[in-house]
């Protein structure tokens, strides 16, 4: 499989996948290739293998060559990784036999980001986009948030503004692994208690007509539709004074932690540990903004996307 190219911005624009020694002692290593990279079509995955969720998912998004295709593909696990480092469908059951359909298996490389060829292979689309369904490529999230903000910045990312410029966006998304984040109430198949992420981040990277690079951050939380539901234990966090700590239980300093915010690509770093290729943001010195979502009309941009977005965009994006 091609997977993430680090030059897909241009031969002048060298994007590599981020630092992440931080996390040497914890990957998933591609039992095929002895590699750290899991690949597949047009985006590579780093996954933890304490945690089996990814680390981080990096994809090239080529947005005018955007192939429409009826939705294919059913969630595998990965040959190439250990299966006691990666989720599985029964994983999913579990989590979902406390509140039926709370759960869902969420993208981190959407299927749509990929669903795309140079020549306008319909085919060859459409398998790329199925190469999505890959455990390593997902991570739970509330069904509330994957189907609400979580895929309205997703689809944004593809038709921002509903114009074809900039035609490429690399982007690099993943949970952030917290040591305080709460246990899940069910256990996983082999009976192993599981630390659910409560906090997604997405990083966009893309040039402008002035021939530089630019990237810009997303903070998503889905703490409150988990207390709500009552599906975590916090027990740490409540019981062993670490209310005053610095975790991704807080991460939004004196914001409401149901909000979903633009922040600097700075804040994403410090939560991940991760440290991303230099380029101007122009939330660097902005305090975490709100999203909002508002209702448009999808209209007057290419029609073969009209039935892969929702009635909502997000609005506010400093880009």
């Amino acid at each position: 499989m091609k997977g993430y190219n680090n030059f897909f911005l241009g031969e002048n624009f060298q994007l590599d996948l981020p630092e992440y020694d931080y996390y040497k002692n914890d990957i998933a290593l591609n039992n095929v290739t002895g590699k750290e990279e899991l690949d597949y079509t047009y985006y590579s995955v780093i996954q933890s293998k304490s945690r089996r969720v990814p680390i981080l998912s990096a994809s090239n998004i080529f947005r005018i060559k955007f192939e429409k295709a009826l939705r294919e593909g059913d969630f595998k696990e990965d040959d190439r990784v250990k299966e006691n480092e990666q989720l599985a469908s029964k994983d999913y059951s579990n989590f979902n036999s406390i509140k039926a359909k709370s759960i869902d298996k969420g993208h981190m490389t959407k299927r749509e980001d990929v669903q795309w060829d140079l020549n306008g292979d319909v085919e060859a689309a459409v398998n790329a986009a199925i190469s999505t369904f890959f455990y390593p490529n997902a991570a739970p999230q509330h069904g509330q948030m994957n189907k609400g903000p979580w895929k309205n910045l997703e689809n944004s990312v593809i038709i921002k503004g509903r114009v074809p410029e900039p035609a490429k966006v690399s982007v690099f998304t993943g949970p952030v692994l917290d040591a305080e984040d709460p246990e899940y109430k069910s256990t996983l198949k082999d009976g192993s208690i599981f630390k659910i992420p409560i906090l997604f981040w997405k990083i966009i990277y893309y040039t402008k007509e002035d021939n530089l690079l630019y990237r810009a951050g997303f903070l998503m939380s889905q703490i409150n539709l988990l207390r709500r539901d009552n599906l975590i234990n916090e027990i740490a966090f409540r019981e062993f004074g670490l209310v005053d700590r610095p975790t991704s239980l807080k991460p939004f300093l004196d914001f409401k932690e149901d909000e979903n915010y633009q922040v600097p690509v700075s804040m994403i770093e410090k939560l991940t540990n991760l440290q991303f290729t230099p380029a101007l943001d122009r939330h660097e010195n902005v305090q975490p903004t709100i999203l909002k979502l508002e209702q448009v009309q999808i209209r007057d941009f290419d029609k073969s996307l009209e039935g892969n977005v929702s009635e909502y965009e997000v609005t506010g994006l400093m880009v």
